[in-house]
């Protein structure tokens, strides 16, 4: 199967050239990796299936053939890397949400779940990598499952929520959206904080190290850090971590 539209849609939004294989290890690993040899140039690559598919903290991702998987690589200066980040994310999660009735939210800081009487379950996850070069670039991955995974019983799919989509036409969407958002840091800020899994709610992030913070998740910054107050009312500005929602009554 070609990818005729998004190939298009890479080149109109300047997101650069769009290649497609059939099986790759990981898109993130191959755009990173070319990165670091030399190839900064921006680039889309998209595969039908990957052998060694990651999530943060190195956990695997389950595709068995039913996911859109695509990774994105663009120049940029690391300060950026935040925004860029966010305006990913808002844009999966933008289009994903006009293809079904599923209210889509993302879970801080790169899961887009769905609320079901049985808890949250995942429909698409995003994996940002910077890599330091002149120029360094950001590569940012997404997959998103559009069929049933039966080997994730937390994770929900396209087709479970009443969407049959095409490929290529939900990649050359998400594509042309990232193209916009990325001008306009300012609307991506307004629609991650209107449709987030995390504010409002009482939150544990573990941190890196085996440390964690636990209080109430109040906000985003303007660069997608999480701000938790704690017990005794004192703000942490979090970048990394893994922010597991508690009961009220914890």
């Amino acid at each position: 199967m070609g990818f005729p539209e998004s190939t298009l849609a890479a080149s109109h939004t300047g997101l650069g050239k769009l290649r497609h294989v059939a099986v790759t290890r990981s898109t993130n690993t191959d755009l990173a990796e070319e990165a670091k040899n030399g190839g900064t140039d921006p680039a889309v690559l998209v595969a039908d299936h990957q052998t060694h598919g990651r999530g943060r903290l190195e956990r695997t991702w389950h595709d068995q053939g039913g996911s859109l998987l695509a990774s994105v690589r663009m120049p940029i200066d690391p300060v950026g890397t935040g925004q860029a980040m966010m305006a990913v994310a808002a844009s999966i999660r933008q289009v994903l949400d006009v293809h079904t009735t599923a209210h889509i939210r993302v879970k801080w800081p790169n899961d887009l779940v769905i609320s079901t009487p049985d808890g949250q379950r995942k429909l698409a996850g995003v994996l940002a990598e910077l890599v330091i070069g002149s120029p360094s670039v950001l590569v940012v991955g997404f997959g998103i499952n559009l069929t049933s995974i039966e080997a994730q019983p937390d994770a929900i799919s396209m087709l479970e929520c009443g969407a049959d989509v095409d490929r290529d036409r939900l990649l050359a969407e998400i594509l042309t959206v990232i193209g916009q958002h990325l001008g306009d840091p300012a609307m991506v800020y307004r629609d991650l904080r209107a449709h987030s899994a995390t504010i409002g709610y009482r939150v544990r992030v573990e941190l890196p190290g085996g440390r964690f913070v636990s209080g109430e998740a109040t906000d985003l910054d303007s660069d997608g850090r999480l701000l938790v107050e704690d017990e005794v009312g004192v703000t942490h500005s979090i970048s990394a971590g893994d922010a597991i929602r508690l009961r009220p009554e914890a």
